[in-house]
């Protein structure tokens, strides 16, 4: 009996362990911390984070947080692996040329990390593509959610969360055209308004790794819901 007794709390404590691990192991995404180095936190160094449309995906651009650089987009479930043959020198300004076969786009950031943009953007079969990027800090993730939004109007919506600004791209299917908003963020309540003059607004809230809300366009006299979830 006692045997059983010390066997079944053997099988119970492993079983317990086990269990923990595997949580351990696959965090929410809400609770994953930056990647980026704090020595690289005001340098052209380090990891940037952002969003693309024209389908959907996310991009992760690693200047020499991890002593090599590359970058990965990821659309619609398709990872491309960009690398470049450019070299690039620590608190300089850089522009860097990325290629996966016939995929490319050029990479501009300023030498404290500031102002940086993905340009030049060949995608084939995706000819409306747009990204919208941020840097990462050892102390704030950049978060990307993607999604859609729908109603008088509908496409891809994706959006870039760093800190309390939010940054975001509308792919509309029905004009065939692209859209970015900016915004902030305050108690996971979120205020974004076009940023072209096209007379979109956004507000919504966050939960965890989802993200949802209504938007208005008081020019096209148009409305409806949006929605998304964390996908990096």
């Amino acid at each position: 009996m006692i045997k059983y007794f010390l066997l079944s709390v053997t099988l119970f404590s492993l079983l317990a362990i086990s269990s923990c691990s595997k949580k351990e192991d696959k965090p929410d995404k809400e609770t994953e911390g930056p990647e980026a180095k704090a020595s690289f936190d005001n340098s052209n160094y380090g990891i940037y984070k952002g969003i693309f449309v024209g389908s959907s995906g996310v991009i992760i651009i690693n200047m020499h947080n991890d002593n090599t650089i590359s970058a990965t987009l990821t659309v619609d479930g398709v990872t491309h692996h960009f690398t470049t043959t450019q070299t690039v020198q620590q608190d300089q300004a850089t522009t860097v040329d990325f290629t996966d076969g016939s995929n490319s786009f050029t990479f501009v950031v300023a030498a404290d990390g500031t102002n940086p943009e993905v340009t030049n953007i060949v995608i084939p079969d995706h000819p409306r593509a747009a990204v919208l990027i941020a840097k990462e800090s050892s102390t704030v993730v950049v978060e990307c959610y993607e999604g859609t939004f729908e109603g008088g109007d509908a496409g891809t919506f994706n959006v870039v969360l760093s800190g309390n600004s939010i940054r975001g791209l509308a792919l509309s299917t029905t004009y065939d055209d692209v859209y970015s908003v900016s915004g902030t963020v305050s108690n996971n309540q979120i205020s974004a308004s076009g940023t072209t003059g096209n007379g979109a607004s956004f507000t919504g809230s966050i939960s965890g790794d989802n993200i949802s809300g209504s938007w208005e366009n008081s020019i096209a006299d148009k409305s409806g819901s949006w929605s998304g979830k964390r996908t990096n």
